[in-house]
C-alpha cells in the first residue's frame, strides 16, 4: 500500500508540473505576466491540491476494499462503511437498492413463469436457433418421454415426432408460425395438435416454441359419437324394416289367413318391444350421464340383492347346464342405492349367462380396505369365450360388442355394460375387468362402504 502511495505521489508531482509548466505559458502570454512568475504561482498551486488529493486518498481505498469484498460476497454494505465513502457510498447504495429490486422481481418472475409451465396441459419446448434445448415443461417430458437431462441437449437428439422436428425447422427457416397435427402409433396411439413458432428479438430469430396439445381424448370421444349415431340408425333400422315388411304381408292378404296374421301380428308385438327395450336404454343411459338420475340411498343387504338375481337368473342357467355359485356373507351390506345395484348386477350376470356354454358363473362379494378407505366388492366371474385383450379399453363405450354378430342374435344392444359404467360411477365407485379368451371374464364393481 505505501509503494502504491509512493508511486501515486511522485506520478502527481509529475502531472501537476507539468500542467503548471503548460497553464503558466498560456497565462504569461494571456496576461502579459513574466512567464516564471505565472509557472510559479501555477505550480504551487497545483503541487498543493495534489498533496491535499494524495493525502485524502488513503482514507477512501480502505473502504473501498471492504465493500469490494462485501460485494464479492453478495451481501449488503453497511450504512457505517457507506457513510465512509460519503457520496460515492450514497450512490452505491441506491444502485444497490436497484440492483436487489430487480434481482427480486425477476425471481418472482421466473417463479411465476415455472409455476405456470407446471400446471399447464400442454407440451412447450423452448430451443435456440441452432437446435440446442433451453426449456422443457412436465408435459412435454411425460408426453414425449423425455430423459431428466433434455434441458443440455439438442432438439434432433431427443425422441421427437418426426412431424413436430419439421414444423420447428420451417418456423426457424421461414420466421413463421407453423400449426399441423402430428399422429404417433408407438409406443401407444396419440394424435397431437402441435405448433412451432419462431422467436424474434428486435428483428433478431434467437430461437423456436414448440408447443403441443393431446388431442387424443378428444378423438376418441368423436370416434364414439360417430359409432354411436351409426349404431342407432343401425337398431333402430333393422326393426323398421321387419315392421314394414310384416304390416305389408298383412295388407297383401296375410290378414285374411288367421294363422299367418298372428304368427305375423307376434312378430311386430316383438319387434315393437325391441325397439321400447332400445329407446329405453338409451333414455336411460342419457339421464344418468346428464346427472338427472336421483339416487335413493340406503343400507342395502348385498345377500337379499345377490338372491334375487339368482332367481332371476337360474332358469336361464339351468336350460344351459350353467351353476350359478353365490359366496356372499350375510351380514355384508353397503350404503347405496338398491335399485341401481340390481341393475348394475343384472346386466354382469345376464352377460356372463350368455356368454357362457360350459361351467358356472360366481357371485362373490368381500370388504376390502385400501388406503382409499374401505370398499365392498362384488365380482361376477364366468367360464365363458372370453374377451380379447385389444377389446377390453373399449368394452364399456355404448353399443360396443366384441363378436357383433353373436350378441345381435342374441338379443343385445351393446348398451348394459356402458350403464352399468355410468351407474356404478354415479354411486361413487369403480367397475373393472379381466379376462382371458377361452377361459372367462371376471367384472369387478367397487363401492365405497361409507357414502
Amino acid at each position: 500500500m505505501r509503494n502504491w502511495f509512493g508511486n501515486r505521489l511522485v506520478s502527481l508531482f509529475v502531472v501537476s508540473i507539468a500542467v503548471g509548466l503548460g497553464c503558466g505559458m498560456v497565462v504569461a502570454v494571456s496576461l502579459k505576466v513574466p512567464f516564471p512568475i505565472a509557472l510559479a504561482v501555477l505550480s504551487v498551486a497545483l503541487v498543493t491540491t495534489a498533496i491535499l488529493f494524495a493525502l485524502k486518498l488513503p482514507s477512501l481505498i480502505e473502504p473501498i476494499q471492504r465493500l469490494t469484498v462485501t460485494l464479492r460476497r453478495g451481501e449488503t454494505p453497511s450504512s457505517l462503511l457507506l457513510q465512509e465513502l460519503g457520496e460515492l457510498g450514497e450512490a452505491i447504495s441506491a444502485a444497490w437498492r436497484n440492483w436487489k429490486e430487480t434481482v427480486s422481481e425477476l425471481r418472482e418472475e421466473r417463479a411465476l413463469l415455472q409455476a405456470i409451465l407446471r400446471r399447464m396441459d400442454e407440451a412447450i419446448i423452448v430451443a435456440r436457433e441452432n437446435g440446442s434445448v433451453l426449456l422443457v415443461n412436465p408435459a412435454a417430458e411425460k408426453m414425449f418421454r423425455l430423459p431428466a437431462d433434455c434441458a443440455q441437449r439438442r432438439l434432433t437428439e431427443l425422441n421427437l415426432p418426426f412431424e413436430f422436428l419439421e414444423l420447428a425447422q420451417n418456423a426457424l427457416r421461414q420466421k413463421l408460425p407453423q400449426m399441423g397435427e402430428v399422429h404417433i402409433v408407438r409406443p401407444e396411439e396419440k394424435f397431437l395438435d402441435a405448433y412451432a413458432t419462431p422467436l424474434l428479438v428486435n428483428g433478431q430469430l434467437e430461437g423456436v416454441l414448440l408447443v403441443a396439445r393431446d388431442l387424443t381424448e378428444l378423438k376418441r370421444l368423436e370416434r364414439i359419437r360417430k359409432d354411436f349415431v351409426a349404431n342407432v340408425s343401425h337398431e333402430l333400422r333393422t326393426p323398421i324394416a321387419t315392421l314394414k315388411s310384416l304390416a305389408e304381408a298383412l295388407l297383401m292378404g296375410g290378414k285374411d289367413d288367421p294363422e299367418v296374421m298372428e304368427n305375423f301380428l307376434q312378430a311386430i308385438v316383438e319387434e315393437s318391444e325391441r325397439m321400447g327395450r332400445l329407446i329405453d336404454n338409451l333414455l336411460e343411459l342419457a339421464r344418468i350421464e346428464a346427472g338427472q338420475w336421483e339416487q335413493q340411498r340406503q343400507k342395502v343387504s348385498v345377500a337379499d340383492i345377490t338372491r334375487q338375481i339368482v332367481e332371476r337368473f337360474s332358469p336361464a342357467a339351468a336350460q344351459k347346464g350353467l351353476a350359478i355359485v353365490v359366496s356372499v356373507p350375510d351380514q355384508l351390506s353397503v350404503n347405496t342405492d338398491a335399485d341401481a345395484l340390481m341393475q348394475i348386477l343384472s346386466n354382469l350376470v345376464d352377460n356372463a349367462v350368455k356368454y357362457t356354454m360350459q361351467g358356472e358363473v360366481a357371485i362373490k362379494a368381500e370388504k376390502v380396505e385400501t388406503a382409499d378407505g374401505e370398499w365392498i366388492v362384488i365380482s361376477v366371474r364366468d367360464t365363458g369365450i372370453g374377451i380379447p385383450q385389444e377389446h377390453l379399453p373399449r368394452i364399456f363405450e355404448r353399443f360396443y360388442r366384441v363378436d357383433k354378430a353373436r350378441s345381435r342374435q342374441l338379443g343385445g344392444f351393446g348398451l348394459g355394460l356402458s350403464i352399468a359404467k355410468h351407474l356404478t360411477e354415479s354411486l361413487g365407485g369403480k367397475i373393472a375387468v379381466q379376462s382371458q379368451v377361452g377361459k372367462g371374464s371376471t367384472f369387478s364393481i367397487w363401492l365405497p362402504v361409507n357414502e
